[in-house]
């Protein structure tokens, strides 16, 4: 018994009112799919291009952190991109995969903010070096340059927090609109809105 579900469409010539109607409808349940896709791609292009400057910049000094959170952001962002296509194509995975390798991003981040506050030498040393004493002068560079560091890498948590956690949130969340797009929908309608929307 053949599946009506994976006939082939119709020629535009031979839709009656009713495909019309369910092609509308398939392209209203596929909208949501298509907007996080293109965020998607916008995310992973721009995680691309800071990743590629953050080796670029880190090779000249060897600096192992930045190596790696420039290799961390350049897979994420090529991950992403692929991811895309897939949701376009109500990849049932995808909101999942583009979820994860949000919170990978996050985590990157928050390790690096830490190790830099944690472990990594203080700016404060290196500016000790040299202005000498400025005690006399009643200014703890030390000090100074230390709450300057908390300050900033706080800020970066923060807002990684509220970027990449609200863009892992968002992602995980378009799992339900695959379900009601491939449960409402039949494959034809879903092969000829997907076409259009490349």
């Amino acid at each position: 018994m053949n599946d009506p579900t994976s006939a082939p469409p119709p020629s535009p010539s031979t839709l009656s009112e009713a495909d019309r109607a369910l092609l509308a409808h398939a392209a209203e349940l596929h909208r949501p799919l298509a907007r996080a896709a293109k965020i998607a791609n916008g995310n992973g292009l721009g995680y691309v291009i800071f990743g590629g400057l953050s080796l670029m910049f880190s090779l000249v000094g060897f600096d192992v952190v930045g190596l790696a959170i420039g290799a961390v952001l350049l897979g994420v962002g090529l991950f992403e991109r692929k991811q895309a296509a897939h949701l376009l194509r109500a990849d049932a995975q995808a909101p999942l995969r583009l979820a994860r390798g949000e919170l990978v991003l996050l985590a990157a981040i928050v390790v690096y903010a830490l190790l830099c506050l944690l472990v990594l030498p203080s700016a404060g040393d290196e500016l000790k070096k040299q202005l000498h004493e400025t005690r006399s002068m009643g200014i703890d560079v030390q000090r100074l340059a230390d709450s300057m560091a908390r300050a900033w890498y706080g800020t970066v948590i923060a807002v990684s927090l509220l970027y990449q956690g609200g863009m892992a949130r968002y992602f995980q969340r378009r799992g339900a609109d695959v379900t009601k797009y491939v449960g409402g929908v039949p494959a034809w309608a879903r092969k000829f809105v997907e076409s259009m929307a490349r």
